[in-house]
């Protein structure tokens, strides 16, 4: 090899010695942080569907949780709604009913997962269980239920008469359809069920 051509080749290793220029650099930082831009934005809607569906689950599982206290004890179990932000569900253990004594213990509150409250949109269809949407939290078809809302020890829910009773709890995001959730429950059976709304119609989960 010549001493042109030596030169040459040591040129071309010099500058690919060099490695990236600062405006190459700024180029794939740029690309990078348009794609996680665009992952971010992609993803949001399906975190906020997790998020009403987390906020259902909860609803549903503190329903059910209330009713196996209640069967496993051989207590009346009274629930007790808020729908403030967070909205949440208190289980108290009533001894006074049945004769087993004057002191009721609160046995848990549970808030439900924001941003996700206990809401109904007035134009919101019923479920098709067709448990009543008179407000969000609709027992017995009486808004925010009777006053007695009890699961007693086979597992029904019934009024202060002892009447097994049907209700709808539903939740979301105000004025965002697609985040509403219902919890349907069927009172002479304890049936609990989750329902999803896609902004026209419900479809059960």
């Amino acid at each position: 090899m010549n001493k042109r051509s030596r030169m040459k080749t040591a040129a071309r290793s010099r500058r690919t010695e060099r490695g990236f220029s600062a405006i190459e650099l700024m180029i794939v930082v740029a690309i990078a942080i348009s794609i996680t831009v665009m992952a971010v934005l992609a993803f949001q809607p399906a975190l906020k569907d997790a998020q009403n569906d987390a906020a259902m689950r909860e609803t549903m599982d503190t329903m059910r949780q209330a009713r196996q206290y209640s069967i496993t004890n051989r207590r009346y179990v009274q629930l007790t709604f808020t729908t403030g932000s967070p909205s949440t569900i208190t289980a108290t253990q009533r001894n006074d009913l049945g004769g087993f004594g004057g002191t009721n213990p609160i046995l848990f509150t549970v808030a439900i997962p924001g941003p996700t409250t206990f809401y109904l949109n007035n134009t919101t269809p019923d479920t098709p269980d067709h448990d009543g949407n008179c407000a969000a939290i609709c027992i017995e078809n009486t808004s925010g239920g009777p006053t007695s809302i009890l699961f007693q020890s086979d597992g029904e829910l019934v009024d202060a008469t002892y009447t097994a009773m049907n209700g709808s709890l539903f939740l979301g995001v105000t004025n965002q359809p697609t985040t509403y959730r219902a919890v349907t429950i069927l009172g002479s059976t304890g049936r609990v069920r989750q329902w999803k709304y896609n902004g026209s119609a419900w479809s059960q989960q």
